[in-house]
């Protein structure tokens, strides 16, 4: 329903902006031969209205546009979320882009390129009715120029495709190149040096050929105009034939002139939304094509008991083999230099990443895989540009008041519209604020297992004071292991380990 609005929205502004055009052409006309005792009043009424209805409805089409968009992206992004429930994206690069710019985009097809299609064909289909109806000489052209326009969009749209289709893989190839060089290559060399700096992959390519698409969509605004503008050198000839042969003085006439010569300024917006189109086709394809590896899920059949861990560790990092009985309930501290694997041993512990060794819980040997219910808490929080409720809940249903109290709890109290958008757009959280967003999502999903990496990290001394006590009042009931080199004074966990 609100994308039939969007869409009905951006029509009524198109069509009051040619009805505009359309009626000051002929009072222009009219008012050089009205005769005496014309009213000139009600034809500017008109005029004016419609600019009132044109202004109206392109704010309206602007804030129905926007809440669908924003509506649409977090359904797509909860989708998602629900789709991958079990997978692993094997490039955060690519998480981030699945997120973020692909499901953006797909969302805004309706306000960037629909809409304005839609309007564009509709103005058009009026105009030739319109002058066939007046019966208006020479109003054959505004079937013309709809043949034109229509030839010129489907040629560019082949393109645009095409090009887009080029541009994602490039994008891709890049991204890909860009995270095996510099997740390899040394900081220092980075600094200083030049050879590690001339065989680090290039945008350049990349670059031509967006700049190339850009380029298309101009010139097809050119051929388009070009197009128009014969129309109209051949209707002012046909009007100047006619005009001699019947030395008639018709308002009317006008018209057609009119619409050929601004034919570029109603129509043209349908061009420059062309990659909107080609990003939301792209984005499609690289969503259903989502490099993500399955991961098995495990359900178990008691929600307590300790976790024992036996010549344990990730893969990853072969010399980590750690033994140990983790409680049921209380605080586990994994602190060592950085380096020695301690992210690794929480994504191991949860599943995440591919193990050696044995765990068991409750006295059952867990199998590779996620175990259901137990969270794990990463450096970087996500945060989706989506709301603040979408970004608490992700995918289930929550009372207010729980998460006004989540918020509370961790110390956002401030974040109190569950409505407010985050991210681009938005709301910007600091690192600091994603941390303890990232708590409130653990305070209200639960489990009998916490996993956190590096929570206090960024944060100053009262903030960490503040997450630290969160920690402890969650441990009373379950298990939280913590990955930190930094440990906050006056904890007491109940065990450490130390790599």
């Amino acid at each position: 329903m609100m994308a039939f609005a969007t869409v009905l929205l951006a029509v009524v502004h198109g069509l009051a902006g040619l009805a505009i055009l359309i009626v000051s052409s002929w009072f222009i006309a009219a008012c050089a031969i009205a005769a005496p005792g014309f009213n000139y009043m009600l034809p500017a009424v008109v005029i004016r209205a419609l600019a009132l209805l044109r202004i109206g409805s392109g704010y309206a089409h602007m804030w129905v546009g926007h809440k669908h968009l924003l509506g649409l992206t977090a359904r797509l992004r909860i989708s998602l979320f629900a789709r991958l429930h079990s997978q692993k994206i094997n490039s955060r690069g690519e998480e981030v882009e699945a997120l973020a710019t692909h499901t953006e985009a797909i969302a805004a097809l309706w306000v960037g390129w629909v809409s304005q299609q839609a309007s564009a064909v509709m103005m058009l289909l009026v105009s030739c009715i319109s002058l066939w109806w007046l019966h208006v000489l020479l109003g054959g052209w505004a079937i013309a120029l709809a043949v034109i326009w229509l030839s010129v969009m489907i040629i560019l749209c082949l393109l645009g495709l095409t090009y887009a289709e080029e541009i994602a893989s490039q994008e891709a190839k890049f991204r890909t190149q860009s995270d095996v060089q510099l997740s390899s290559a040394p900081i220092w060399h980075l600094k200083s040096g030049d050879s590690l700096l001339q065989a680090l992959p290039k945008a350049t390519s990349l670059w031509r050929s967006n700049l190339l698409l850009q380029q298309r969509v101009l010139q097809a605004q050119w051929v388009f105009q070009g197009g128009a503008w014969l129309l109209l050198l051949a209707s002012l000839l046909g009007l100047v034939h006619f005009s001699k042969a019947t030395e008639l003085a018709e308002p009317l006439l006008l018209i057609v002139p009119m619409l050929l010569l601004s034919a570029g300024d109603w129509l043209g917006r349908s061009f420059q939304t062309q990659p909107a189109l080609n990003k939301a086709v792209q984005g499609h394809k690289v969503l259903n094509a989502l490099p993500a590896s399955s991961l098995a899920t495990l359900s178990l059949s008691t929600s307590t008991g300790s976790v024992v861990l036996a010549g344990f560790g990730s893969v990853n990092v072969p010399e980590q083999a750690i033994s140990a009985e983790l409680p049921e309930c209380g605080l586990v501290w994994v602190t060592g230099p950085s380096g020695k694997g301690k992210s690794q041993l929480l994504q191991a512990i949860a599943g995440l990443e591919a193990s050696h060794g044995s765990r068991a819980y409750a006295g059952q040997m867990l199998s590779p895989g996620v175990v259901n219910g137990w969270l794990y808490l990463e450096q970087q929080p996500l945060v989706m540009a989506a709301t603040l409720k979408h970004n608490l809940c992700l995918g289930q249903s929550f009372r207010q008041s729980e998460l006004d109290n989540a918020l509370a709890t961790v110390g956002l109290p401030h974040l109190s519209e569950p409505g407010e958008w985050l991210g681009p757009g938005g709301r910007q959280l600091s690192g600091g604020e994603r941390k303890r967003l990232n708590i409130a999502r653990a305070l209200l999903h639960g489990g009998p297992v916490w996993l956190v990496d590096e929570p206090f990290e960024g944060l100053d001394s009262e903030a960490a004071s503040l997450i630290m006590s969160v920690l402890q009042m969650s441990a009373k009931d379950r298990l939280v292991v913590i990955a930190s080199h930094v440990i906050p004074e006056h904890t007491r966990p109940a065990l450490t380990l130390r790599l």
